[in-house]
């Protein structure tokens, strides 16, 4: 059962949240995801996220944590014992434990903290998928497991995707001698079972450079150095190599591509949380794991074998004369895949989401005529310089007047397709328009209810990204509320809050609550987008 917390939380300001993720890369990338819905819920709570050694530079990108501590990867039980001794001596008032195994359970035993919340591992569940091929298409991924747990803790989802904050060096070009797409390719894996076979890696990238399609980027762990050997027939100047690079360099060298290649992997996440389209090559492993990358445009390559999954880390020895879970993936099966994704790349598509009342036309609490939809100053000229600036425009608004009874879902769409007319006639069209009519407290039964839709959630953008080939991590956030600067946050872009409908309201709580700060704070619509244009994407 969920707990509450919230109200006290209220009273004491600094409650301390800690978040155990120990193990695998991959897994604590995953993680970026439940602690901003943490941060989010529990705004005036301090974060303390216990991890590995390896992975503090990629928590480090992490929206909401506030503190780093790390353990050696083979700790002793005594030593264990004295990290939950220290963390329970700084007065912990929460555990969540998306970890789930003995260590983390002696840490969240021994510390004395009043709610303590753990990640349903549903082990049986995944133990059936391997022993009996059970395969359930409902499966839950891992993400949403853990935001579970947030859930259990008295928290919100507002985020379903892993985002990085960007690096110093995330828009840095990498140097080839031409502007060809830059393809990225991971051909290691935690283990040899889950590595597509590298020469297949090595033909594909040499197709890619021969068609002149292509640059390759290839990444590689220092275990995986050997590997370099298999690329010597590509030209020099189509192809470089990073090789043991710090894990925040690595995500900072995969947000430059436009691509990425790789097996069931950490890079795989990593990709997502850059912002970086993914194709993963999945063997051994198996999507209903939960496990799979979950970028808005990632795709999975597959073969489909009856044995697979045949463990649930991929470890387990091929007891076949071949690995036909990976002998059944060819080379052109992922080219065409490649080509496809760069013919038709997301990767550098920007948009700017702006809220609709208060930003985009004038607040009028609670609009319910299309004939009183009134441009804010200087909307319409906003708008045009976007387009001629290449990004899409998308509005999306939260209307809680449905949910409050005040007026239906037909009048909104009236009001959007006035606003729309009104642009549109003036040579400023707008690409999409979406709206959230669900609302907790709220009077209607059928929309009084939490929604993934409702801003600063990702539901809206979700569904326009999709549709209009967006990729967020590019994107930029305008909005009257701090709702909408948090959404920019959530999504991996940038935002910028302006001072008309309900704006000057929103800055003084926004300079009490201090955290998840706008870019740039404007007088109006006109000034932000100009400095949006002056900026560029927000990748």
């Amino acid at each position: 059962m969920p707990v509450s917390w919230e109200s006290d939380t209220l009273c004491n300001p600094m409650k301390k949240i800690l978040v155990i993720r120990l193990g695998r890369i991959g897994d604590v990338v995953l993680c970026a995801s439940p602690v901003i819905n943490l941060k989010l819920s529990f705004p005036k709570s301090k974060i303390i996220f216990l991890t590995r050694e390896i992975n503090e530079p990629l928590v480090n990108r992490f929206e909401g944590v506030d503190e780093i501590v790390t353990m050696p990867e083979n700790i002793s039980i005594i030593e264990l014992f004295k990290t939950a001794e220290m963390l329970d001596r700084t007065g912990i008032d929460m555990v969540v434990d998306l970890h789930g195994n003995i260590r983390s359970y002696i840490i969240s035993r021994y510390i004395s903290a009043q709610v303590k919340v753990r990640y349903p591992k549903r082990r049986r569940e995944r133990i059936l998928a391997v022993k009996k091929r059970q395969l359930d298409a409902e499966t839950p991924h891992t993400i949403d497991l853990y935001n579970k747990t947030v859930l259990n803790a008295g928290g919100k989802v507002f985020s379903k995707r892993p985002v990085l904050k960007k690096g110093v060096n995330h828009n840095e070009p990498i140097d080839f001698d031409n502007t060809l797409p830059i393809v990225a390719i991971g051909p290691g894996a935690s283990c040899t079972t889950k590595q597509w076979m590298p020469e297949r890696f090595a033909e594909l990238a040499e197709r890619l450079t021969s068609d002149n399609k292509a640059n390759i980027l290839v990444l590689l762990g220092e275990k995986e150095s050997g590997l370099k050997e298999y690329f010597d027939n590509i030209p020099s100047n189509n192809i470089k190599f990073v090789i043991g690079a710090r894990l925040d360099e690595l995500a900072d060298t995969i947000s430059s591509a436009d691509l990425l290649v790789c097996n069931d992997s950490a890079l795989s996440h990593i990709g997502t949380a850059v912002g970086t389209p993914v194709l993963a090559l999945f063997g051994p492993t198996h999507p209903a794991l939960g496990f799979a990358p979950r970028g808005l445009h990632d795709e999975i390559v597959q073969a489909d074998e009856t044995c697979r999954p045949c463990s649930l880390h991929g470890s387990k020895p091929c007891y076949r004369d071949k690995q036909y879970c990976f002998t059944g993936i060819t080379v052109q099966n992922v080219y065409d895949d490649v080509m496809a994704k760069l013919e038709f790349s997301v990767k550098r598509n920007p948009a700017v989401f702006i809220d609709r009342d208060g930003t985009l036309i004038k607040e009028k609490k609670f609009l319910s005529r299309p004939s009183d939809v009134e441009p804010e100053d200087g909307a319409i000229e906003a708008v045009k310089k976007l387009l001629n600036t290449g990004f899409k425009i998308i509005v999306v608004s939260n209307q809680s007047g449905v949910a409050r009874g005040y007026f239906g879902e037909d009048t909104v769409r009236e009001i959007n397709e006035r606003v729309q007319t009104i642009f549109q006639s003036k040579g400023a069209p707008l690409d999409g328009i979406y709206f959230c009519p669900f609302y907790a407290g709220g009077r209607v039964p059928e929309y009084s209810r939490e929604s993934y839709l409702r801003k600063p959630a990702a539901g809206m953008i979700d569904v326009a990204c999709r549709e209009h080939d967006i990729n967020p991590s590019v994107s930029w956030t305008i909005g009257d509320k701090r709702s909408d600067i948090k959404l920019a946050y959530v999504i991996g872009g940038r935002g910028v809050l302006v001072r008309t409908g309900y704006g000057k309201d929103e800055e003084i709580l926004h300079n009490e609550e201090k955290i998840f700060p706008p870019e740039l704070i404007a007088d109006n619509i006109g000034p932000a987008v100009d400095y949006i244009v002056g900026k560029g994407s927000a990748g």
